[in-house]
């Protein structure tokens, strides 16, 4: 259901786009840990010892080990793992929506996280250039979790989808706690974008083709919306967290494809069929 083109530059790029997932993601997360262990970007240092003092100092370190790809995949599930018990903790219990409950970056970096586990550190990280230069056999633990691969895809694919059509909603009806964006302004078109492709990715069509129009849409709404407003360049200060998070899981989705769980995936495999026939 995509141009063959699309999909066979997509498959070139995907290394450089999971790097730059995994670099974004280390780097926003060092951002929290520094945040709660020193006070820097605004913030308020946690008092030593303590729950978020423990938080920030898991986040700074695994951030940077993260960012530059050492240990990456029991750093990601570490991660992972603690981005969940934050939001059921500290977010959901506040209400269901992410968008609400100011939970929406914890789950989608939970979900980033989970696919860094199983995806690896790609080529573009330190594991990779050691991997590359060893002939050793991965071990049990890569293997597992490079099973979970295509599961890991699906989730951020539909997790990623549901959190992006919420800010649609939002723009689009003022629904959520939203303003109603009037009709032909920028927050209109780009609520249009959302609401309208989010469904559509859920289900995993043209997933490649709406990917790569909706990561264009988050970075345009970074720069514009947070990034030259005065607030700071730093994604952590200027409320643009989420649209960085948006914009880099939607570029890896437009290189790996939709996953296993997706009408272009049996699309696919039904048109391989009948070729071979």
């Amino acid at each position: 259901m995509e141009k063959e083109g699309l999909s066979k530059w997509a498959d070139r790029a995907q290394p450089v786009a999971l790097a730059l997932l995994r670099i974004v993601a280390g780097f926003l997360l060092w951002q929290h840990g520094v945040q709660k262990l020193f006070g820097w970007f605004s913030g308020r240092p946690a008092p030593a010892f303590g729950l978020f003092w423990s938080a920030g100092m898991m986040e700074s370190i695994l951030g940077v080990l993260l960012t530059v790809g050492v240990l990456t995949r029991p750093v990601a599930m570490i991660l992972c793992g603690e981005m969940a018990v934050a939001f059921f903790t500290q977010h959901f219990p506040r209400g269901f929506w992410p968008i609400q409950n100011q939970g929406l970056p914890a789950v989608q970096f939970c979900f980033v996280l989970l696919l860094l586990w199983t995806a690896g550190p790609g080529r573009f990280s330190l594991d990779g250039l050691l991997a590359s230069n060893s002939s050793a056999k991965p071990g049990s633990f890569t293997q597992q979790s490079s099973r979970l691969y295509p599961v890991a895809l699906t989730l951020l694919r539909l997790v990623t989808a549901f959190l992006v059509g919420q800010y649609g909603v939002r723009k689009m009806f003022g629904w959520l706690g939203g303003h109603k964006g009037g009709i032909l302004s920028r927050q209109w078109f780009a609520g249009m974008l959302e609401i309208s492709s989010s469904p559509l990715v859920v289900l995993g069509v043209f997933t490649r083709l709406l990917a790569s129009l909706v990561s264009a849409e988050m970075a345009i709404a970074f720069l514009a919306s947070h990034f030259f407003t005065g607030h700071g360049y730093w994604p952590v200060l200027n409320g643009g967290e989420p649209d960085v998070l948006f914009c880099f899981s939607y570029l890896f989705l437009c290189t790996a494809g939709p996953g296993w769980l997706s009408i272009d995936s049996l699309a696919g495999r039904h048109s391989k069929t009948k070729s071979t026939d």
